[in-house]
């Protein structure tokens, strides 16, 4: 072969060799997964004083703040997540928090200690921390007094806190070594190397893309590893060694059986034998004396001591009850102030040792979504207060209902002595549809409901000895106000109208209409029949007791009634 035949073939297969390398070379860089590890820093840029917050497994957006080599987390993200019972007061600068030991206070002007009750402790470090109008507050501190988990980590620096032990995550073994990436392919740079068997959460809410599925590592660091490593899956929550912290109860021996006594002028002895003169298992009567009066603290009282000592004399326990039913008063204004919810405290707890009170029952119905943490507040330093000087104090609650859930029924049953859900009013007076005030299957479906929030032990569910007798025109459209009935005084209107009772299966009531002047009037009667079905359904869950609206709208034969369930 000639020379230069040589050379030119030589130079082609160069030239071909070179081309296929070059290809190598592209389709390689093309799927070759990335070989650059990418530094903390530059995946999670924080500022020089900011730590990462890693709340039950995922990173949040706010950040916390390393002072002096203490961290700090916003006062509100806490109070959120990790210990609602910590509470801030932004118009007074006081935090508070209540344990079952006592009450916790630190203020901003000195926050190098905190109160437990009236001990004074001193902090090694700044309790809480302001930066502009936010305010933080030392995690340190904040673990003290939670059941929660926490630790601290580094590059980056971060906080891990586990604060949720119910909420079900799912958690799954690596099958392999495997390289924990930026994004959800190969050619991402990765961020650790994770080992074969380790144990991730995976984020459910985002799906796989590309086979690459979002993960998170226990301790924080969130990026993408191929979906077909992930192996054992399973649903479980955090676990803690923490206890949860219940107060203590005050319990009423045998349960209880209480009857409201409404009172729009001071009552005595007489007045009080009028009403329990027939009720031989009532064993606690609260009579309605107080009602807030204003923003600060104070409030209107009807209390007698003559009637306590008669009603001690009967062997009744008296829990003074309170209301917020005046108009213009805020419940924000009143219980969200450090300053004004102590006086009203304070107030409540000196009246009730002053008149020889058994308890307190709260009645404050005019909570809303706002007002509920400064209401929930309210509750728990009440319950400290009362408690140590021997006073129950229980909590009047409608049956819960998706749009109030802010009432928070279960941290009321952590902390009050009773929970008395209120079984009436399915039909209240401004309902558009008349019908029954407290039917069996509103009772029932209700009283489950609300003790899934609160133990048994601690629940008194309220039933009705009055009802209502709705006006209605075409379509059951409801005519002006129903007018409220107890027991004898519908059975008398049923018989000067000449009006017939038929038994209503479905509500478990007797119901009756009849005919005036172009309208239907309609009730569903309370009586011992019904209520003997609603008291056996109650009963048979296992509760604490039982309490009537109103006394004086029963007859003496209702307590033969009561009495088969409840023995004084």
């Amino acid at each position: 072969m000639p020379m230069n035949r040589k050379v030119i073939i030589g130079f082609i297969l160069l030239v071909v060799l070179g081309i296929i390398g070059s290809a190598g070379v592209i389709i390689y860089k093309k799927f070759a997964p990335s070989s650059i590890q990418r530094p903390m820093s530059e995946q999670y840029k924080l500022g020089q004083e900011e730590v990462l917050v890693i709340l039950n497994g995922r990173p949040l957006e706010e950040k916390g703040r390393l002072i002096q080599d203490v961290v700090y987390v916003p006062v509100s993200l806490a109070s959120d997540s990790m210990n609602e019972r910590i509470y801030w007061d932004e118009k007074e600068n006081i935090l508070s928090l209540a344990t079952s030991g006592g009450l916790v206070t630190v203020n901003t002007e000195d926050s190098m200690r905190y109160m437990l009750g009236k001990e004074s402790t001193a902090s090694e470090y700044q309790l809480l921390y302001e930066d502009g109008d936010k305010v933080f507050v030392a995690m340190d501190f904040v673990e003290k007094f939670s059941r929660i988990n926490y630790k601290r980590e580094k590059d980056p620096n971060r906080i891990t806190v586990q604060a949720d032990f119910e909420q079900l995550n799912t958690f799954a073994s690596l099958a392999g070594d495997i390289r924990l990436r930026v994004g959800p392919n190969k050619k991402y740079d990765y961020l650790l190397e994770l080992s074969s068997g380790q144990e991730v959460m995976i984020e459910t809410n985002a799906s796989p893309e590309n086979e690459y599925q979002k993960i998170y590592t226990l301790d924080g660091i969130e990026g993408y590893v191929p979906a077909e490593y992930l192996t054992d899956k399973k649903e479980k929550a955090w676990e803690t060694d923490k206890q949860e912290d219940v107060f203590t109860q005050m319990k009423v021996d045998g349960g209880v059986c209480l009857g409201w006594h409404q009172m729009t002028y001071e009552m005595g002895s007489a007045e009080l034998d009028a009403k329990v003169s027939h009720a031989s298992s009532l064993n606690v009567v609260s009579p309605t004396w107080f009602a807030l009066s204003d923003n600060k603290g104070n409030f209107t009282s009807l209390a007698k001591e003559e009637y306590v000592t008669a009603a001690h004399a009967k062997g009744l326990k008296v829990w003074g009850l309170i209301n917020d039913f005046k108009k213009g008063l805020s419940l924000k204004k009143l219980l969200g102030r450090t300053s004004s919810r102590t006086t009203l405290i304070n107030n409540l707890v000196t009246t009730a040792m002053r008149y020889k009170l058994d308890g307190i029952n709260i009645d404050f119905e005019k909570i809303t979504k706002d007002t509920a943490p400064a209401y929930l507040e309210f509750l728990r330093e009440l319950v400290l207060q009362c408690h140590a000087n021997g006073i129950v104090v229980s909590v009047d609650d409608y049956l819960p209902t998706e749009g109030t859930a802010y009432y928070n029924w279960a941290e009321q049953g952590k902390i009050a002595d009773y929970v008395i859900f209120m079984a009436y009013d399915e039909h209240y007076a401004g309902s558009e549809k008349c019908g029954s005030v407290s039917s069996l299957p509103f009772v029932n479906n209700g009283v489950d409901l609300g003790l899934k929030y609160v133990p048994e032990e601690r629940t008194v569910v309220a039933l009705p000895f009055y009802t209502r007798r709705w006006k209605t025109k075409k379509n059951d459209k409801v005519e002006g106000t129903p007018e409220v009935y107890g027991m004898n005084s519908a059975e008398v209107m049923l018989q000067n109208n000449g009006a017939a009772k038929t038994w209503d299966e479905s509500t478990g009531q007797y119901y009756s209409e009849f005919k005036w002047q172009g309208f239907v009037y309609k009730i569903w009667l309370e009586e011992e029949t019904s209520l003997d079905k609603k008291l056996e359904a109650v009963y048979s869950k296992g509760v604490a007791g039982v309490a009537f609206w109103k006394l004086g709208f029963e007859r003496p034969v209702t307590w033969t009634t009561i009495s088969k369930y409840v023995k004084k």
